[in-house]
Order: structure tokens, then C-alpha cells, then sequence
């Protein structure tokens, strides 16, 4: 199972560039998560900091985010006559 690495979103860019050159230069495959798929997996890392302090309002407030963007639907397409 490929290991999965959560960086703060103030470091993302970065981050994921210097990852992906490492990654090339190690001969490892690389690839992005789809968004969703993304969002569970931190929801479920939020969900145990919460059991570890369920006292932390940032994981609280964290996880409240998460579940937000969650309940997002995707976005349809539109008719070029509806514009």
C-alpha cells in the first residue's frame, strides 16, 4: 500500500514540487490523489487527532472545513445555450 504524506496548505506548492522531484529522482511513482479522495483521507487523520484531544478547537474547527467541502457537489456542465 503506497504511504500517504499531509502537508498544510500554506506549504503545498512547495512541498509537492520538492516531493514529485524527489520522487523522479528516486524512481518512484508519483501521483496526486483526486480532491475527494484527498478529503477523506484527512477527514479520517482529523477524526483520530480528535479522539487524541477532543478538546482542540483547531481540530474541530479542521474537521468542520473538511466535512464542508465535502458536502460540495461537483459542478455541472452547462448548455452553451443557458450562458
Amino acid at each position: 500500500m503506497p504511504a500517504t504524506f499531509f502537508v498544510c496548505r500554506e506549504c503545498f506548492r512547495a512541498a509537492e514540487l520538492e516531493f514529485q522531484i524527489s520522487c523522479e529522482g528516486a524512481y518512484i511513482s508519483y501521483a496526486r490523489l483526486p480532491i475527494r479522495e484527498s478529503l477523506r483521507l484527512l477527514r479520517a487523520f482529523y477524526q483520530d487527532r480528535r479522539r487524541e484531544s477532543p478538546d482542540d478547537g483547531r481540530v474541530t474547527e479542521a474537521l468542520q472545513e473538511i466535512e464542508r467541502r465535502l458536502l460540495i457537489g461537483p459542478v455541472e456542465r452547462g448548455s452553451k445555450l443557458d450562458s
